[in-house]
């Protein structure tokens, strides 16, 4: 297969929302990068190609909700490619961290438990 990604993912086990004009659509996170991630639906959405969605992402070890801007450039079945479009700066370093801890993670510590560090 021909990877063409440019950004490396990770793994990710976890819930969020998908927001698509005002519908909000409860997501599995699959797997995440800087500069996108793939969901798996609950129910089937017929979004359209290169529309306009909003991925949060709320964790349970932190206030913090990651709110990422994207558009659809994937839909097969249940499953959703999302890649963001310019996220807010913080967004933006909260992903960065998020990403660079998760690859580092040893599996002891919850890396969204430690977003809120430094």
């Amino acid at each position: 297969m021909n990877e063409r990604r440019r950004a490396g993912r990770i793994d990710f086990d976890g819930e969020a929302v998908l927001l698509f004009q005002q519908d909000r659509h409860d997501v599995e996170l699959q797997d995440i990068s800087i500069s996108g991630a793939r969901v798996i639906c609950t129910t089937p959405l017929a979004l359209p190609d290169d529309g306009p969605v909003t991925l949060e992402i709320a964790f349970d070890d932190s206030d913090l909700t990651l709110t990422l801007p994207g558009r659809v450039i994937r839909q097969a079945a249940m499953e959703v490619g999302i890649h963001f479009e310019r996220p807010s700066v913080d967004a933006m370093q909260h992903l960065r961290r998020l990403v660079a801890l998760h690859q580092g993670d040893d599996g002891e510590d919850d890396p969204a438990s430690m977003l809120n560090e430094g």
